[in-house]
């Protein structure tokens, strides 16, 4: 139980600096370096690019923080140890990290460090979405600078063998 308490509060940290380190290293080094001509018409695809990052990190964040916003209902506040010392309600349970009794759980995000319910499933859901397009689009444009400034072609399937020796 005591690594489980450890995980839920090292979780939430986590997910934020490696948000905030993806965020930056898309702002000044990614996105610069594959747009780095002059022209007009590379500024608005950088402008993009940069709009499109933004707004689904916004989406990210702003649904991390709705989950933490709107917590699972709770149907006693505070019950320490056994559940069967309140009453329950068909449909309940009882989370040990959270000492709550939650009505219509459905799991314990380490990430948020809160009770997924009814009433922020909406927003877990969203911010799933969401971060799986960041982390997608993070990578295709990671392997597009990483093309770019080690003039590497990534058709063959086991090219990733050849940064090795970079590393």
């Amino acid at each position: 139980m005591l690594r489980l308490r450890i995980l839920n509060a090292v979780a939430p940290s986590y997910f934020l600096g490696v948000s905030g380190t993806t965020m930056v290293l898309q702002l000044s080094l990614f996105i610069p370096t594959l747009f780095e001509a002059p022209a007009s018409q590379v500024l608005f695809s950088r402008a993009a690019h940069i709009c499109f990052f933004l707004y689904i990190s916004a989406n990210v964040l702003g649904n991390y923080f709705l989950i933490l916003w709107f917590p699972s209902e709770c149907l006693q506040s505070s019950i320490r140890g056994c559940p069967e010392g309140g009453e329950r309600q068909p449909g309940s349970h009882f989370c040990k990290l959270c000492s709550k009794l939650i009505l219509r759980r459905d799991h314990h995000c380490f990430f948020t460090a809160n009770c997924i319910g009814d009433r922020n499933m909406r927003y877990f859901l969203m911010f799933g979405l969401y971060t799986s397009l960041v982390c997608l689009y993070s990578l295709v444009l990671g392997v597009a600078y990483l093309s770019v400034e080690y003039q590497l072609s990534f058709h063959n399937p086991l090219t990733f063998l050849t940064l090795l020796p970079l590393s």
